[in-house]
């Protein structure tokens, strides 16, 4: 089917329908079976609000296959710092075997290329055959990234004591408003992810009203985190104890949100101490994904994802 797949970007107007189709789909995956929407929910679900954020900003490499005027499948992609970002491809279980995750990859990989990107980075949910169609083109398994969940109450707990470490504060809705520091974040960014992604902070900013803390060592700030309803995360640090000192605000905020149960906290394996943290609070794995690239790039041993949409 792949000659006669068509593959565009996706407009707006087309978003809802292609939302749905996700959230049902990440609902099949293994891991993930409690995420399933339900009819008249009052908030809408992270993936909603993630992929509605991709589709504004970055419309031209969020890519849609279809076929007969059928929607079969999509892909997330986006370039941020030279880096081809793309996440899971999200393809009908009717269509797993008719090659759509690999035109999707192949499309993308050119749109990455012709934006003279110099890597590609994929976060990728499910299991074999999208790990296989990114080998495929050429990226490599780096390391899992494992999806781990705790109560509200023990992720405030473990959250004051990490965040202990060093000193830190929380921005206040002035600092917010003028984005004090916003130079500071980017920095942060570039050196322990080797990206910028200034949209990407106003998204949390402002759509996902997130809660956000910095950490210092001695004068210099030397972490960031955020959190709030539904998400735990990103943080980002320069050093092990700093990075591990922003998780502890994370979870406090993500904790502290309205009608918390649960806190999910999206955690690459290289960063050990704050897996071992997080199970020490008895924290259960809910699900792995993988880590892939093209080159070995950063090792994310000091970053918390935002989410696994939105890494």
């Amino acid at each position: 089917m792949g000659s006669r797949l068509k593959v565009q970007p996706i407009s707006r107007v087309g978003l809802g329908p292609v939302v749905e189709m996700a959230e049902h789909i990440r609902a099949m995956l293994p891991g993930w079976e409690g995420t399933v929407p339900v009819d008249g929910q009052r908030n809408p679900s992270d993936l909603r609000l993630d992929l509605t954020h991709l589709a504004h900003n970055d419309a031209d490499s969020f890519l849609i296959a279809s076929h007969d005027s059928s929607v079969l499948g999509f892909i997330p992609a986006f370039v941020r710092s030279r880096q081809l970002v793309l996440t899971q491809p999200w393809v009908l279980p009717e269509a797993q075997e008719e090659g759509v995750a690999e035109v999707l990859f192949r499309r993308a990989l050119a749109f990455g290329e012709r934006s003279g990107t110099t890597d590609f980075v994929a976060h990728l949910l499910a299991g074999a055959s999208d790990q296989a169609a990114a080998f495929r083109f050429g990226l490599r398994p780096r390391f899992p990234v494992y999806r781990l969940r705790l109560a509200a109450e023990p992720a405030r707990r473990v959250g004051s004591e990490l965040a202990k470490l060093l000193p830190g504060q929380e921005l206040n809705p002035e600092e917010l408003a003028r984005r004090s520091g916003a130079a500071d974040l980017e920095r942060l960014d570039r050196l322990a992810r080797s990206i910028s992604r200034p949209m990407d902070h106003d998204y949390w900013l402002t759509s996902r009203q997130l809660r956000l803390a910095k950490v210092k060592e001695g004068q210099r700030l030397a972490a960031y985190a955020y959190g709030g309803a539904g998400q735990c995360g990103p943080v980002v640090g320069t050093t092990r104890e700093a990075a591990l000192a922003a998780l502890g605000w994370a979870l406090q905020f993500a904790g502290e949100g309205a009608g918390a149960v649960w806190v999910d906290v999206v955690v690459p394996a290289p960063f050990e101490s704050a897996i071992e943290q997080l199970l020490d609070a008895r924290a259960t794995c809910q699900s792995a994904g993988l880590w892939m690239s093209r080159q070995p790039g950063a090792t994310l041993e000091r970053v918390i994802f935002a989410s696994p949409c939105l890494p």
